[in-house]
């Protein structure tokens, strides 16, 4: 729900302190696009189709927040790496670059005003937020320097490196980091709240705990400190499942927050972060929203919030993105149970 308190709630929550009410952040970007009337090719080549759809995504579903995020690939495309140009889906890397020392050595910074889609996203964030003022989180997005080197050499090669040439991977994952600053402030001047930090490879899935710690929570925790120092917000994601893994996040990551996966008990998930930290998602869009019933949505979405707010500071989100084919209803009765539900009083 657009309203003029929500940046005063999450500000709250972030310094786990007692917010109005629950932020609803529903983790839409496929479904949002679906439920605007718009393919995925129009949506990431066009800002006014960013605009509408982001317009469209607060005043229909009620969401306290939108993330434009058309894909992770917008600010690589000029980095050489091939992409796909599907009409009904984000585009992928169809040809990564060779994961040499050689190729890292003549790779520019992509420039946000200029490069590729990059002017065309911070056209849309300017919209969103010219629409909507202070009265959402407008969220913007940048890839972590462990996941973001994965984007541009691909994962068997990223991790493979991270074994054989981990020095090699150290300078990797700085220049993926050189780049963020530059591509975070010019979201953040465009008028973007929050980034979201995707870390999906520096998990339980892919690394050892001790990898995480040593590897990539470093140059995680250095992105979230640069988008901190530019005023705002930053929502570290990996829909973590390992609690061993979330206390590390929680102690070496300076995060706003950290997004859960669906597979952790949330009530051990903040008993179990010795560094008290603001906690987001845990929702499953598959299980329950997509194809659960309206009586499931409605259990495990107050279940969820109730036990959120007896945290330390909670946002509500799915723990991942929202299916383009999930009913709208089922979107809609979870977030008026966020509504309901998450007031404090």
């Amino acid at each position: 729900m657009a309203y003029q308190g929500i940046l005063d709630d999450l500000k709250k929550c972030i310094a786990l302190e007692k917010p109005s009410r629950v932020p609803c952040f529903p983790l839409g970007i496929d479904f949002d696009v679906w439920q605007g009337g718009a393919t995925h090719r129009d949506y990431r080549n066009n800002p006014e189709t960013m605009i509408r759809t982001g317009i469209n995504a607060v005043e229909k579903f009620d969401y306290d927040w939108f993330i434009l995020f058309p894909d992770d690939l917008i600010e690589w495309e000029s980095t050489g790496i091939e992409v796909t140009d599907d009409e009904i889906v984000p585009p992928a890397v169809s040809k990564y670059l060779d994961p040499l020392r050689s190729t890292l050595d003549r790779l520019p910074v992509p420039d946000p005003e200029k490069s590729g889609r990059m002017p065309l996203h911070l056209a849309g964030l300017r919209g969103i937020k010219k629409y909507f003022g202070d009265t959402i989180c407008l969220t913007g997005r940048i890839a972590a320097p462990f996941t973001g080197v994965s984007l541009l050499i691909g994962v068997e090669a990223m991790l493979m490196m991270m074994l054989e040439d981990p020095d090699l991977l150290q300078d990797w994952m700085k220049y993926i980091s050189k780049c963020n600053r530059v591509w975070a402030q010019a979201q953040i001047e465009a008028g973007a709240d929050a980034l979201w930090l995707g870390d999906c490879l520096a998990t339980s899935n892919f690394i050892s705990v001790n990898d995480f710690v040593n590897i990539a929570a470093p140059h995680a925790d250095k992105s979230a400190r640069m988008i901190s120092g530019y005023g705002a917000f930053s929502f570290y994601h990996g829909s973590e499942s390992s609690l061993e893994h979330l206390t590390a996040a929680a102690r070496h990551v300076s995060a706003s927050a950290i997004n859960l996966g669906e597979k952790l008990d949330i009530i051990k998930a903040f008993s179990a972060t010795e560094e008290k930290k603001c906690l987001m998602g845990n929702l499953d869009p598959l299980t329950v929203l997509e194809r659960g019933s309206r009586e499931t949505v409605l259990r495990e979405t107050k279940r969820i919030v109730k036990s959120g707010m007896e945290g330390t500071g909670y946002i509500f989100c799915t723990a991942e993105g929202i299916a383009h084919d999930t009913p709208p209803e089922n979107v809609k009765a979870c977030v008026e149970t966020v509504h309901r539900t998450g007031v404090y009083l």
